[in-house]
């Protein structure tokens, strides 16, 4: 929506991504995804809805925008003819959506300022109790703690923060027991990861045989480009014995863990050309980290096995740029 970064230049969201593409590759294999509608926030880049119509062939998609000049910078740049761009916030949107039983959907509400959390979690609920079974909802949110801060340069605490946290969220959405710790730059995105856990139970009712939706995760990640983000998957379901036939279709996805508090974590730095193909030259390999921590010293390091790990894992969706002539 309207103010966002060049994202698509920016490594550990591009991977995010591409790990949300794969689960939706996996997924096809037990919904008819091009049947699907896609309705997300794609500014003027359109990285997200380029990427899922090109693989998916989802030809009916929606891109939400509210700042009026940015709608009509999304409009110019239209890739496809199949998307339609509403001036609109996603809280008026969802006030106005309309689901059949025969619609299915696949919504990304990918959120950016972290003074909204309390709307945004609002948005969350209000779209869980439309959707029908077999649709998918993401959620991007800000999980960077010094965003809890209220002014902005003022360095405040972790009880302060937590205070923060308080007053924008319901508190029948928080931990029942909360301490200091669930504000820390480690710990918050869990925080996050729970409060999203208890605002889809509250809005989504699993009680067989008469009503039986509830919203069974896929994946989240944790990444930085800057700050901290989070990002959640999962899909609405009404029977638990599709949760074999998930987990089967996604085996080969790997960070798709179906649980709500194991996220992956994404800490690739940036890598020129040169580093990228000497180092996709050593993988996969399970046992190369030796090896690299040898070979680029001035990459990584022993005291931060994650970025190592992170490379390793994901090396494969690293995205890359390179300069062209028009």
């Amino acid at each position: 929506m309207g103010g966002q970064p060049f994202y698509h230049l920016r490594p550990n969201k591009n991977i995010d991504r591409s790990l949300f593409l794969q689960t939706l590759i996996g997924l096809n294999r037990v919904f008819q995804m091009s049947e699907y509608q896609y309705i997300g926030f794609g500014s003027f880049l359109f990285d997200d809805f380029k990427a899922i119509h090109d693989t998916l062939n989802i030809r009916e998609m929606i891109s939400l925008e509210i700042d009026p000049i940015e709608y009509k910078r999304a409009e110019y740049n239209l890739p496809y003819k199949c998307i339609s761009v509403q001036n609109m916030s996603s809280t008026d949107y969802l006030a106005g959506l309309l689901l059949k039983d025969t619609d299915h959907s696949i919504f990304w509400l990918d959120f950016v300022s972290p003074k909204e959390l309390g709307l945004q979690l609002a948005d969350f609920t209000s779209l869980l109790e439309k959707l029908n079974p077999g649709d998918i909802i993401r959620i991007t949110l800000n999980a960077k703690p010094d965003c809890l801060e209220l002014i902005k340069g003022d360095r405040q605490d972790n009880a302060q923060r937590l205070a923060t946290l308080r007053s924008r969220v319901r508190e029948e959405y928080l931990p029942p027991v909360l301490s200091e710790d669930h504000v820390s730059t480690k710990m918050y995105p869990l925080t996050l990861l729970e409060i999203l856990k208890t605002a889809a139970m509250r809005a989504l009712v699993d009680d067989p045989p008469d009503r039986a939706n509830f919203l069974f995760p896929l994946f989240s990640c944790v990444y930085a480009d800057g700050q901290q983000m989070l990002t959640f998957t999962g899909i609405v379901l009404d029977s638990h014995d599709m949760e074999e036939e998930i987990r089967t279709a996604l085996t080969h996805f790997p960070h798709n863990t179906f649980l709500w508090d194991n996220p992956c974590h994404i800490e690739i730095p940036a890598l020129t050309v040169r580093e990228i193909t000497e180092l996709n030259k050593l993988l996969p390999n399970p046992d190369v980290r030796e090896e690299i921590l040898h070979e680029f010293p001035f990459i990584f390091n022993r005291s931060d096995p994650n970025v190592l790990n992170s490379y390793v894992s994901y090396y494969k969706y690293y995205p890359k740029f390179h300069q062209i002539n028009l």
